[in-house]
């Protein structure tokens, strides 16, 4: 029987417990163990400072089932802080009448005792609660205690986040209150029982290779592993069918890509009736989709199809508005191969367009996603990594992680880690170099994600990549024969990947680093190093005394180079000084002549590189032909070398670029230099590249594919403008363009508001200008009560908002969340997502590819119109080569590109057809100036907007949020 005990079972509960502890000790060696899941709400974080317990919850576990639960408030005998009021709902008249922790302290210290404490966050919780029973006179609990939060990040590689309240919603545990003690109790109790019955299903090779990482878990966490491994002993487990065994390494098998053996297409359903037959009970026709489709088909299955533009609004299904006709065009025997902006987008389309698309397709289409060769784990370099105990805790706990997502992987993907760590060394050992750095004859090279992928990829009809890959990449995923459909989603940053590629910068103080750490993994240290290895090996050992000298001639290269940038362009500069951050742009015949390989400074560096390379790879060729000879740790040592050397490579290779593209498109490209000065150091970077793509696409992209589909929910600034066609190399006269409109219901759902007494932002006026922001900002969001998300075109000037904001009540009634200061993109993205009537503030990368539908997003506040800064080095280079071309750089990029950028930040609010919002432009440009007119025309026609004083339009954003206000719940 189940009991749900309050204060006024206290008396009872404690009775029951005192008759029945003994009975209970007695019978605990063959009884399962008992956890005791507890969570605290407190009115501060530090009982050291006076903080209190202000509720407990505790949930008894035993045998994967609920037990017992016990709930109570207690009365901290000190005010609760309001921001512990908006977190827990709990106010100072709900624990006027509680128990003090004293009147409880000894039925907690009687329930806890012989279980295994257990919290979603140990380390508070734990020292907390036994903090306040010492307090109350009571000895600390001498239990074992473990944490969630690090179970899950091992037993959940994938998951999104590891808050309490984002696991239980994606495990679909019901967790009715956050933040509540007995419902985060309730919940984390849930989550255990996930968790153990998790860790006794791993396999016990897999359990075997994480206990002997030693992690170094919160309290006693890491005995959850080790007690199951020993239980293996006398309970052997067998292997599941779909885990195989490979080098010490249990992964998942991949399961052969289905390949449609159809010949013969049926036929395309262009009516109505034909499509309401196809999709049957699975999709419903929307009238939009349907004439996208349509005109899709009817273009590539013309004797001549043309180029496609096609601008599709959010709600109208663009992406199996594409696939479907591109399915019956490509079917039998050609390929579709789809670009996206993003890796996101990418997985998107391959977990829900295409499984969508094949629910209602008479034929198979399989695909594959494919990105860059670093994105995916090295297998071989993961399994020599495990040999080595890493003083870093984070490696050790990362290593777990991985070896548990390896049972359910089958790409390889790190992204699907949804790590934010991928930048530290260890990633650096363990992403993969492509298919060439592999051994064909190493143990797990046909296991080998890369290796997998290729031999699918010659199988599917549909490739997925991103906008980067197909750049670089457009020969390898084209063919000569029957060339691939090209699909080209959210087009707009196509040129811009053409662009991003070109940009590469020289970074003087990462490559120092790269040579100290080579230098240490040569040299005479304490740590094991390559002179231990190859200590008994005279010529290796020969190589290795002329690696240890090749470092330091590259040491003194590199910087006799970045004296000779400084003596050319920083020493003549005026600007700057100290403490200041120094951007000076170079002449591009001064640099190329700097850069020449036959001039004495390059020359030099050149010879120093190859050398180190040369010698390096002596060292390898050793390595490699006695390959029996050597440790797994020594394995990892070389492995790391290389990572290392490959640091120095990309340099090379980022000088060599510099050079081709000063040689071939020198009048098109700009370089700068960025110093930061301090009293204490001074940090030197060398960047680069083009500022238009320059036909690229014409030559390096398009002659691979098919004619190409642009697609994408904002992709025209005007009906006139030519800025689209100039930047994806397209001619307009042979360019089909067909626009189609959202269904959505604009005139009901939405209004756009433009302050048109908003003071223009200038130097001058900033001080105003912020305070305008922060007043006005503050009175939409006190009104409204919604969820808000508010975007700026800078992160300094969220910090001023933010700072501003600060000094009001806002932050005592609202969650407020900005970009920069209280986390990045993912985390804010994830807490707003959760929020009720969160703020969020949000620069450049917010602007698009956010999804909030319904009561998730019903204000946006739009600070400033989104043009480009016009001091930034880029732009002032790009504009001054506009210049020379005879072209007006305002109407020609500036704002074309800030027209498309707005669109795209309107498209934030409305995503369903159910949707209701406000957006609020706090920038009266766009109602005082003659180019506002053809930015507003860009606009959704029947898309409400008016140009109000600032007064009326808090007054009339909050009438129109308060019609149609959403619950949260629907």
């Amino acid at each position: 029987m189940v009991y749900y005990i309050g204060y006024k079972l206290l008396k009872r509960f404690g009775d029951n417990v005192s008759k029945n502890k003994q009975t209970r000790r007695k019978k605990r060696d063959k009884q399962a163990p008992i956890y005791a899941v507890v969570d605290l709400e407190t009115t501060g974080t530090n009982v050291n400072h006076g903080d209190r317990i202000i509720q407990i919850g505790c949930v008894l576990v035993q045998d994967g089932q609920v037990i017992n639960r016990f709930e109570t408030k207690v009365n901290p005998r000190e005010k609760i802080p309001h921001a512990i009021v908006q977190l827990t709902g709990i106010h100072n008249q709900d624990v006027r009448r509680a128990p003090l922790f004293e009147d409880v302290a000894g039925t907690i210290y009687s329930l806890l005792a012989g279980t295994i404490f257990v919290a979603h966050n140990v380390n508070f919780d734990f020292p907390f609660l036994n903090a306040e029973l010492e307090r109350a006179g009571y000895p600390q609990l001498a239990i074992p205690a473990i944490d969630t939060v690090t179970m899950s990040q091992i037993l959940l590689p994938t998951a999104q986040s590891f808050r309490l309240r984002d696991l239980t919603g994606s495990l679909k545990i019901e967790h009715d209150h956050p933040h509540s003690a007995v419902s985060d109790a309730e919940a984390t109790a849930q989550l255990l029982i996930d968790l153990l019955d998790r860790v006794q299903r791993l396999p016990t090779l897999t359990l075997e290779r994480i206990v002997e990482l030693k992690l170094a878990l919160p309290q006693r966490t890491a005995e959850v592993f080790e007690k199951e491994l020993e239980r293996r002993v006398d309970h052997p487990q067998p292997l599941p069918e779909n885990l195989y065994v490979s080098h010490g390494l249990v992964l998942h098998k991949q399961r052969p890509l289905t390949v449609d053996k159809t010949t013969t297409t049926p036929r395309y359903p262009s009516t109505k009736q034909g499509k309401a037959k196809l999709y049957g009970d699975h999709l419903t026709v929307r009238p939009v989709q349907s004439k996208m489709m349509n005109s899709i088909y009817n273009n590539y299955t013309h004797d001549e199809p043309k180029s496609m533009i096609v601008e599709a609004g959010t709600g109208s299904g663009k992406t199996l508005g594409y696939l479907l006709p591109l399915s019956y065009a490509a079917h039998p025997d050609r390929r579709i191969v789809i670009s996206t902006a993003t890796n996101l987008l990418q997985q998107q389309i391959a977990q829900q367009a295409v499984q969508q698309l094949n629910t209602v397709l008479p034929f198979k289409m399989n695909a594959v996603v494919v990105k860059g060769n670093d994105h995916y784990l090295d297998l071989a370099k993961f399994a020599h990594s495990l040999s080595v105990v890493e003083d870093s805790k984070l490696v050790q706990l990362l290593k777990a992680r991985i070896l548990v997502w390896l049972l359910s992987t089958t790409s390889g993907d790190l992204d699907e880690l949804n790590l934010t760590s991928q930048q530290s060394p260890y990633f650096t050992e363990i992403r993969h170099h492509g298919v060439k750095s592999l051994n064909p004859a190493g143990g797990l090279y046909n296991d080998d994600f890369l290796v997998r992928r290729n031999k699918r990829l010659k199988q599917a009809n549909i490739v997925i990549t991103n906008h980067a890959y197909l750049v670089a990449h457009a020969q390898e995923l084209g063919d000569g024969t029957r060339r691939p459909y090209l699909v080209v989603d959210e087009a707009q940053h196509l040129s811009e990947s053409i662009l991003r590629r070109s940009r590469r910068s020289f970074d003087f103080p990462h490559l120092r680093t790269a040579i100290h750490v080579l230098a240490g993994l040569v040299g005479n240290g304490e740590d094991r190093n390559l002179n231990d290895i190859f200590a008994d090996h005279a010529l290796a050992s020969y190589n290795v005394e002329l690696l240890r000298g090749d470092l330091t001639n590259i040491e003194e290269a590199l910087n006799r180079f970045q004296q000779a940038l400084y003596r050319q362009f920083i020493q003549q500069s005026t600007a700057g000084g100290e403490n200041e951050l120094i951007e000076q742009e170079l002449d591009n015949q001064q640099l190329q002549q700097l850069l020449d390989v036959s001039g004495p400074v390059m020359m030099e560096l050149e010879q120093a590189l190859g050398s180190v390379q040369l010698h390096f790879s002596a060292l390898q060729h050793i390595f490699t032909q006695q390959a029996e000879r050597w440790l797994p740790s020594d394995r990892y040592l070389m492995s790391q070398f290389q990572s290392q050397m490959a640091k120095l490579t990309t340099a090379d290779a980022t000088l060599n670029k510099y050079n081709e593209t000063l040689r071939n498109r020198g009048d098109s490209a700009a370089f700068w230099l960025t110093i930061r000065q301090s009293s204490e150091y001074s940090a030197m970077q060398l960047s680069g590249g083009l500022l238009e793509a320059n036909h690229y696409l014409t030559e390096n992209v398009y002659p691979y594919f098919a004619q190409p589909l642009f697609v994408g929910a904002t992709l025209f600034s005007s009906s006139r403008s030519h800025y689209l066609y100039q930047q994806l190399d397209l001619d307009r006269q042979s360019t089909l363009a067909k626009r189609f409109a959202s269904p959505f219901d604009y005139q009901k759902h939405a209004r756009v508001l433009i302050a048109k007494d908003a003071p223009v932002p200038n130097a001058k006026n900033n001080a105003e200008y912020v305070r305008y922001l922060s007043k006005t900002i503050y009175r939409l969001t006190k009104k409204t009560n919604c969820q808000t998300m508010i975007l700026f075109n800078s992160l300094v000037m969220i910090e001023q908002v933010y700072s501003q904001l600060r000094e009001t009540d806002l932050f005592d009634q609202r969650d407020i969340l900005a970009q920069g200061i209280t986390g990045g993109r993912e985390k804010l993205l994830k807490q707003f997502a959760n929020g009720k009537n969160a703020i969020l503030l949000g620069a450049s990368s917010f602007w698009e590819g956010v999804d909030l539908p319904k009561a998730a997003l019903e204000l946006l506040i739009i600070t400033r119109l989104p043009f480009d800064a016009p001091d930034e080095v880029m732009t002032r280079a790009y504009n001054d080569l506009l210049k020379r071309q005879g072209r007006n750089p305002f109407y020609s990029a500036a704002l074309p590109k800030a027209t498309m950028r707005l669109r795209q930040g309107i498209g934030r609010l409305i995503r369903t057809a159910d949707d209701y919002g406000v957006a609020a432009i706090l920038d009266s440009r766009l109602h005082s100036r003659r180019y506002g007119e053809t930015i507003l025309k860009s606009f959704p026609k029947d898309l409400p907007i008016k140009a109000l004083p600032t007064d009326q339009l808090v007054e009339e954003a909050n009438n129109f949020i308060k019609k149609n206000h959403q619950d949260p719940q629907d």
